[in-house]
């Protein structure tokens, strides 16, 4: 039979279409299967309004939405005169048997996890069934509104008191959940899946599509089919290692949202601005429980839902006079959270301790309930030696009834006792292997000072040390690792790392081997680095200590950009160690960072230099990231830590007033496009531009959008958006035409130079001038060429070595002659192009700014009478570099605003001549 709506073709006799879901025979009233075993081509589709259900008992009304697993549609049950229900259907699109099959596992599981949930807050499964070849779950139906409709409704942040409150009420379900055996982990908490119910207005948590028990045995498997949402799952649920704590993160990024009301899917994951910076009005204790909540190490964060329940009742009490009295999952019998009134002889209200004295356990509303707690799982995901998390240790609830006659507490003495008597004894034990396992993990490792070494697999290495992934090395070096070794032809390098690792109580040692083999490539900065950390060691003189953060592994692209800026990093530190530029004499020792070709390896590295803040007295701050991915990767790990950094080029908008350790010399994407806007209308006569956009890359989301405003309020329009991604040429050629079909005058290309060796090579893309941002500025990242169309590229950067000489600035800074000197001694050692040599790139001069914004920045604390420095001394010296206490760098006036931002920086435009030079615009 033909559906006269899609015409796919359905078995003879059904009702409704196996494709689009629609009715074929309008007088039908009972559903049948929408699709055979053997229509392998047909999709699946939810009920429509009208459709019956088990013989006509569930009449349904409409759909309420569609989720990772199924649909839930609103229905009356009219065996029980009309009451709404709410029915889930498994929705699937799998056409191999196998694979339907463990989808239809995973729903029954789902109806098995629901089935044994005994929660208030948890809508009861009251039925489930089979039709044909359509599984369905009944369950209760929850009349309110959720957090996500409430946030579209008023348009605003949701005040702090009542989002406390629904926290609250949300973690004593979590609390029940974490406590079942084995936990149950929802996996999916965000504003969507909470609903204020109409009646008792209380938060009710839905939507369990992905929750899972998880089981002891089956902890090391992966659960990628499990990923919750992007922007309030963790990252180790992406890992496949969700255990209760994921969901404890996920409620905090959904307090962020409601809070503030900035939606986390539409930004970089994992990244949350600190709640103050986006709403004044949030009270401090509030921000501070987020904070602690929205980390990437999960051992950082809250170990159980009653531990942070118990910090947010504390803030609902001491700052709204509202008592938490769901400390239990049996919520008592007090009904919904109200405001502290005098009490009386029935009522007196108990206040969350956790706060004030995180020591005295609450007591339980049923003392008859007590059961020994399950033993500690393992996670594979966790760091050796760590303790078991707090969650698995019996949870004792806290009682907001009135305190009971004397006679009848003395009942919960034994009980008391035994209790008492069993932490005792597993402290004891925990303390016993805590103690012994983390001697060994001393012995076997070197501390700060001691040598590097290369981690195979997922371990996290001591402060100092690499992790190999893949074929990279990711982590910090001290000279004591090579991230690029050179080869046969070169061993020196090799030879001099090996020898410090050997031996680091004889750095001068490793001299001459680096000697040697910078005699064979002069204009290598990491065997510079290495070089000068090595004298200055050895000179017995005071140092201060920064981390360079770079990408010195990957492609070549990236490559080079790591290695401009560790050029940067050292022309910076030779000046002031040669020079004796910090107060007092102290030298400048550097670390190198390196990142890898990956994102996401940089909070890997970002949890490693909080480790060197722990052990090494002498480090104060950061030099990096290049890239505005890489920078708020790290931002909120080093935040928290309470360590500066300061970025050579990252300009996403997203990064300004990220934090007040977060500093740049690079100004934000805001200044990019005001001026590639004026000076697309200006100087190209541009009425009509194509947008080119990856919606998923901060940098390239932010410029595109604020070349768009800036155009548009210009009177300009923008033709067209093209999507495409970062990495991916095809993604850019299928927009190509596209792109032309709207006529355009100009072509904005919000992106990287290794992309737009794309556009520039497509030969249908004509002769439209394209224009961008500083990102297109990058020598090596024309990997085809691109020469055919690479004269019509114009962009916008920071930086760029002939600007002091085109505008006939007088005298040159000293950089334009060190930087020769450094890494072509002898002006003999290169071929072909001077840059890396002789003449330095936009990249290594906004490093060399941000190291020298770093280090004016120690000499203001230095000249403070501090002797030894730590990183918050470094931050207060870096605020001093603001009004008319700023410096001149190589790249422009040096003069940072409190957002972190450089004030009233300058903004050069190159473009690309026909003879192929770049040429700057006057």
């Amino acid at each position: 039979m033909e559906c006269p709506y899609c015409k796919a073709q359905n078995r003879d006799g059904v009702r409704y279409c196996g494709s689009c879901g629609k009715q074929i025979d309008p007088s039908t009233t009972t559903a049948v299967p929408a699709a055979t075993p053997g229509n392998s081509g047909s999709i699946p589709r939810s009920l429509l309004a009208g459709s019956r259900l088990q013989g006509g008992r569930y009449l349904i009304r409409q759909v309420l939405g569609e989720g990772g697993m199924g649909t839930a549609l609103l229905a009356q049950d009219m065996r029980l005169d009309g009451k709404l229900v709410v029915i889930k259907e498994l929705l699937s699109e799998q056409t191999d048997p196998q694979k339907k099959q463990e989808e239809v596992r995973n729903f029954k599981r789902e109806v098995s996890t629901l089935a044994h949930i005994d929660h208030p807050l948890v809508p009861n499964v009251t039925d489930h069934f089979q039709e044909g070849m359509r599984y369905f779950m009944v369950q209760e139906y929850v009349e309110g509104e959720n957090l996500e409709q409430r946030l579209e409704r008023t348009k605003q942040p949701m005040r702090e008191r009542d989002a406390l409150i629904c926290a609250s009420e949300v973690l004593d379900i979590l609390e029940y959940l974490a406590q079942q055996t084995p936990p149950i982990v929802h996996r999916d908490i965000k504003p969507a899946n909470i609903i204020i119910g109409a009646k008792d207005k209380r938060a009710h948590l839905v939507d369990f599509g992905i929750a899972r028990a998880d089981e002891t045995k089956n902890v090391q498997r992966k659960q990628t089919s499990a990923l919750g949402t992007p922007g309030y799952a963790p990252p180790e649920q992406y890992q496949g290692n969700a255990d209760p704590r994921a969901d404890l993160y996920a409620l905090g990024a959904t307090l962020h949202h409601i809070l503030t009301n900035r939606d986390p899917r539409n930004f970089p994951p994992f990244i949350y601005p600190p709640l103050r910076s986006l709403n004044a009005q949030i009270s401090p204790d509030t921000e501070r429980i987020l904070s602690r909540e929205l980390v990437n190490d999960i051992n950082q964060r809250y170990q159980s839902a009653i531990a942070m329940k118990q910090d947010i009742d504390s803030v609902l009490q001491n700052r709204f006079g509202i008592a938490g009295n769901s400390s239990s999952y049996t919520l008592s019998n007090s009904g919904a959270m109200g405001a502290i009134g005098k009490p009386t002889s029935t009522n007196t209200a108990v206040t969350p301790n956790s706060l004030s004295n995180p020591n005295l356990p609450p007591l339980s509303n049923q003392p008859t309930a007590v059961s020994p707690p399950p033993p500690p799982p393992s996670y594979s995901g966790s760091p050796p030696f760590m303790p078991p998390p707090n969650y698995y240790r019996p949870l004792n609830r806290q009682s907001n009834q009135p305190k009971q006659p004397k006679q009848r507490r003395t009942g919960w003495l034994p009980i008391l006792l035994v209790l008492l008597l069993l932490v005792l004894v597993l402290g004891s034990a925990f303390g016993f292997l805590y103690i012994r396992n983390n001697s060994g993990h001393k012995n076997n490792n070197n501390d700060n000072s001691g040598g590097s070494s290369a981690t195979q697999g997922p371990a996290i290495p001591n402060a100092i040390g690499v992790t190999k992934i893949g074929n990279e090395y990711i982590g910090i070096s001290d000279g004591s690792f090579a991230f690029n070794a050179g080869n046969a032809s070169n061993p020196y390098k090799q030879q001099a790392v090996n020898l410090f690792k050997a031996n680091k109580s004889d750095p001068s040692a490793t001299i001459p081997l680096f000697d040697e083999a910078l005699q064979h490539t002069t204009n290598d900065a990491e065997a510079l680095i290495y070089r000068e950390d090595m004298r200055v060691i050895s000179s017995g003189v005071p140092y201060v200590t920064f981390v360079v953060g770079a990408m010195v592994t990957g492609d070549s692209t990236l490559r080079g950009v790591g290695n401009d800026d560790l050029q940067g990093a050292y022309v910076a530190q030779k000046e002031y160690n040669d020079n004796g530029l910090l107060h007092g004499g102290v030298k400048v020792r550097l670390l190198i960072a390196n990142s890898g070709s990956q994102t996401q390896y940089a909070d890997q590295v970002a949890a490693q230099i909080v480790q060197l803040a722990k052990t090494d007295p002498t480090f104060v701050g950061v030099m990096g990231w290049p890239y505005s991915s890489r920078s708020l990767e790290v931002v909120k790990t080093l935040t928290q830590a309470g360590i500066p950094m300061v970025s050579q080029t990252s300009s996403s908008d997203d990064l300004t007033n990220i934090s007040p350790y977060f500093f740049r010399v690079a100004p934000a994407n805001k200044i990019q496009g005001i001026v590639g806007a004026r000076y697309a209308e200006h100087t190209l006569n541009a009425r009509n531009a194509v947008l080119f956009v990856d919606p998923t890359d901060s940098y390239s989301q932010s410029l595109g959008q604020d070349f768009a405003q800036q155009f548009q309020a210009d009177g300009n329009q923008i033709v067209a958006t093209e999507d495409y991604t970062r990495g991916n040429a095809a993604s850019i050629s299928a927009r190509v035409a596209d792109a032309l079909s709207h006529h355009p005058d100009i072509i904005y290309f919000s992106g990287y130079a290794s992309d737009i060796d794309t556009l520039i090579s497509d030969p249908s893309s004509g002769t439209i001038p394209i224009m961008g941002g500083d990102a297109l500025y990058e020598l090596s990242g024309y990997p085809h060429g691109g020469r055919g169309g690479v004269g019509r590229l114009h962009f916008t950067t920071f930086a760029y070595p002939d600007e002091w000489n085109n505008l006939g600035y007088k005298p040159l800074p000293a950089f334009f002659t060190d930087y020769p000197n450094d890494f072509d001694p002898g002006r003999q050692h290169h071929q072909g192009s001077p840059y890396g040599f002789t003449r330095a790139d936009n990249d290594v001069i906004l490093s060399y700014d941000a190291m020298v914004a770093l280090l004016k920045g120690a000499d203001n604390a230095l000249k403070t009478g501090k002797i030894k420095l730590a990183p918050a001394d470094l931050e207060q010296g870096l605020k001093q570099i603001s009004g008319t206490n700023g410096f001149q760098g190589v790249s422009g006036q040096i003069t940072f605003g409190a957002n972190g931002d450089p004030v009233n920086k300058a903004i050069v435009i190159l473009h690309v001549s026909s003879g192929g030079p770049l040429q700057m615009e006057p």
